[in-house]
């Protein structure tokens, strides 16, 4: 297990969302295509998926977050692939806690690989130790006990540039569902809505190339600020974002 030094890894970037029709999507990817290629995470397993889990204190101290100017989202992001699209996807084993922080445009994420051990911990609710990489990240960051409130499953295609500095994901099939219960399969099966669309996220490192800001001109009537957290959590209590409990009491 890696040492809490590597947890704290931040990625500062910039970051745009957007619900496109299937139609601008493609057109997009294909704008873009000349400039970036397609990553493939694992040769056995073509098509990629993943399973995030968010959580949040009782208070839901990282919800409400969003409204200080500096949104935390705390989750647990798990990969999982399928040889075929007709075939049920299977955890890969690669998991990793993650801590991200957005401020308009920008974001720092840290993140640090967790075990099966240390998940399933998670997923019930569990402590986990200090002495962890985990357990740093959430001592330094987060003062009070967490639990998982609501996980996004989707299909993720990726195009990055050779530098690494843009990358696009295209996240299909996207659904929102109960946290899963220690041992169950990869795709959700306490389903709580189907998002109408696909999300396309664009990440870049500093200044846009031209390129890229050409292509997303196109994508702007689309653009949205919602993120897969306030969705999940809006399946979850039946169409509406809860009040801070501060001000329902």
């Amino acid at each position: 297990m890696d040492s809490p030094m590597e947890c704290q890894s931040p990625v500062l970037d910039h970051e745009r969302r957007f619900q496109p029709p299937r139609e601008a999507a493609e057109a997009f990817l294909r704008a873009t295509g000349p400039f970036t290629e397609p990553r493939l995470y694992a040769s056995d397993y073509p098509y990629a998926f993943t399973r995030t889990t968010y959580f949040d204190t009782q208070e839901l101290a990282l919800l409400h977050s969003r409204g200080s100017g500096r949104a935390q989202r705390l989750r647990l992001r798990e990969y999982a692939g399928a040889a075929e699209l007709g075939q049920a996807p299977v955890l890969t084993g690669l998991r990793f806690l993650e801590l991200k922080v957005t401020s308009g445009e920008r974001r720092m994420k840290s993140r640090c690989p967790v075990s099966a051990e240390e998940a399933e911990a998670l997923l019930s609710g569990a402590p986990l130790s200090e002495a962890s990489a985990a357990g740093a990240l959430l001592g330094q960051f987060v003062q009070a006990p967490v639990k998982p409130w609501v996980t996004a499953w989707y299909r993720r295609t990726t195009h990055e540039t050779s530098d690494g500095r843009v990358r696009i994901t295209l996240d299909e099939e996207l659904t929102f569902a109960l946290p899963p219960m220690p041992g169950s399969p990869a795709a959700p099966t306490r389903l709580l809505q189907r998002a109408p669309s696909a999300l396309l996220e664009v990440k870049w490192h500093g200044r846009s190339p031209f390129w890229l800001e050409h292509a997303l001109r196109r994508l702007e009537p689309s653009e949205t600020q919602g993120s897969k957290f306030e969705q999940g959590m809006r399946a979850l209590f039946g169409g509406v974002l809860p009040v801070p409990l501060s001000r329902a009491r």
